[in-house]
């Protein structure tokens, strides 16, 4: 499964990247926004991805702000969420080679939906690399979700 969700500024790239994931063959669940709504909070809808993606095994998600700055902040609070603010293809494969990212995020304000469509297909084709110093990394990360 893949989640989708946007606030206000990232609403049309949201909007886009939906029926081109749709086109790819992706399974694509919206958490929200469900219409655009200038104001809305980006925390709502980044909180409600990163407990789908939590709860779903396998899953990932694609979160749009502005800046891609607070989405990523906010997914990251959660315990097994590693939520990447990624704005060229090679971040996206590193993100995903390297630290088996399962959020990515888009800032809306600065990359095209061309560049966008780019990054999503490099992010879910590109798998982690499972060599032991990853791993290692990865362990690291659950160890201190799990202590702090």
């Amino acid at each position: 499964m893949l989640f989708i969700g946007a606030d206000h500024a990232g609403f049309a790239l949201k909007t886009h990247l939906k029926k081109f994931l749709t086109r790819l063959e992706y399974q694509v669940e919206d958490v929200g926004a469900h219409a655009l709504t200038p104001g809305d909070d980006y925390p709502n809808f980044a909180t409600e991805l990163a407990k789908r993606v939590r709860r779903t095994t396998g899953s990932m998600g694609i979160l749009i702000c502005g800046s891609g700055v607070g989405m990523s902040i906010v997914a990251n609070k959660f315990a097994g969420i590693r939520a990447v603010n990624v704005w060229t293809e090679r971040v996206a494969k590193m993100a995903r080679e390297e630290e088996d990212a399962n959020v990515l995020v888009l800032p809306a304000k600065l990359v095209p939906r061309a560049t966008a469509e780019a990054i999503c297909r490099v992010w879910l084709r590109t798998s982690f690399r499972r060599i032991p110093r990853y791993r290692r990394r990865l362990s690291e990360l659950a160890r201190i979700e799990n202590t702090n």
